[in-house]
């Protein structure tokens, strides 16, 4: 027994944050810095944590990393270029997995291992984190709700009080960013897949105060590789309403080649990638500490379909808060939150699957709402 966090860097801070705080059985924090996991693990120093430093690329390492804790749960908090080579190892090392997300293409390569994990009796759940994650969760609680579901309809806003002192904000990796920006969006219209141009489909959505609408545009997400299929679904789509500003800068780096992986010649000799330069200079702009966060965050699954013969709408939101405490921001508390209460419930029997299954079947909406609850994040229904 015992739950085994892969990568201590932004998003699996917070996971491993909140598992230092909730969680009683064994942990183990494993990142190819064991700075990090060391830094992470000093946040509760009286807390007993096993530190491993592991390279996500060697296999036969990892493997034993994984068995060598004894863990039953892998929470992958790696880049999602990854989750296929860890989910092998989980499967090597008889481990139950859950991830973060997988950007749509990886996720539906994902639930092709659904037999073999089976197989094993082992449970992997692709898309723990807010969006995919708590979002698919939403979908299926509203769900309940019709007869019959034909549209899902998933988008996100925020609200940030904060000054900072940087010259760009990142919610996640610059890496995910470019890929979720610069990769062309898949929509569900009419039954079939489509792929349409990135950051297209620019929608003024409304929200509830104090946002009442924000500006929401298609970008590549997961819950469009798996909302259809477990609901039956005609359309559904994700829009992502991402401050203007850094959709701006992005956008102009993508424009200008700095999201390339060719090599660029440099006058000495030097060669160089344009996104793995980027990717790192980034890192220099991590708001400091002293910065008071001060933002909120919805979620948003609208729903169409048939209850009793007649038509239905309802929309199911989130909303989640800035961690005070930690001073981390709304969007990557939620996002890092899901993953440590998720890995609980797999550990107490509270989901009963084999296999890869995704989130909004998985999991027991009831359980999942009241945890995030303790953590001041409120979900409700809006009827329209």
């Amino acid at each position: 027994m015992g739950i085994f966090l892969l990568g201590c860097g932004e998003m699996g801070c917070v996971t491993g944050t909140d598992l230092l705080e909730t969680y009683e059985g064994e942990l183990t924090f494993a990142d190819l810095e064991i700075g990090r996991a060391k830094t992470l693990a000093e946040r509760y120093p009286k807390r007993k944590v096993r530190l491993v430093s592991v390279n996500v690329k060697d296999h036969k390492n990892l493997v034993k990393a994984i068995r060598d804790s004894g863990a039953s749960i892998v929470i992958n908090a790696v880049n999602y270029y990854f989750n296929l080579d860890v989910m092998l190892a989980c499967l090597e090392a008889h481990a139950n997995y859950i991830d973060l997300g997988g950007l749509f293409h990886t996720t539906l390569k994902q639930l092709e291992l659904d037999k073999v994990f089976r197989g094993q009796d082992l449970l992997a759940i692709p898309g723990c984190g807010s969006s995919p994650g708590i979002m698919n969760v939403l979908a299926a609680f509203g769900a309940r709700k019709f007869d019959k579901v034909t549209d899902i309809y998933v988008s996100f806003a925020d609200k940030d009080y904060t000054k900072y002192n940087t010259p760009i904000v990142l919610p996640y990796s610059i890496q995910t960013l470019f890929d979720e920006f610069g990769e062309k969006p898949a929509v569900l219209r009419n039954g079939k897949i489509e792929f349409v141009e990135p950051l297209s489909g620019a929608e003024k959505i409304t929200f509830p105060d104090p946002l009442n609408g924000a500006s929401c545009f298609y970008t590549l997400h997961s819950e469009i590789a798996t909302l259809p299929r477990s609901f039956g679904l005609k359309n559904c789509s994700f829009r992502g309403g991402f401050d203007l500003g850094l959709v701006s800068k992005v956008r102009f780096l993508l424009d200008a080649g700095f999201a390339s992986d060719e090599q660029v010649k440099l006058a000495d000799g030097q060669s160089v990638s344009p996104k793995k330069f980027v990717v790192r200079l980034m890192d220099r702009f991590v708001p400091a500490l002293d910065i008071k966060i001060n933002d909120l965050e919805f979620l948003r699954v609208e729903l169409l379909g048939k209850s009793k013969g007649k038509k239905k709408k309802l929309v199911v939101y989130c909303e989640s808060f800035t961690n005070k405490k930690w001073n981390i921001p709304a969007g990557s508390w939620n996002t890092g939150v899901a993953p440590s209460i998720i890995a609980q419930m797999i550990e107490r029997g509270d989901v009963k699957h084999a296999g890869v299954v995704p989130p909004e079947i998985a999991l027991n909406s009831e359980i999942l709402f009241k945890e995030l609850g303790k953590r001041d994040m409120k979900v409700w229904i809006a009827r329209k």
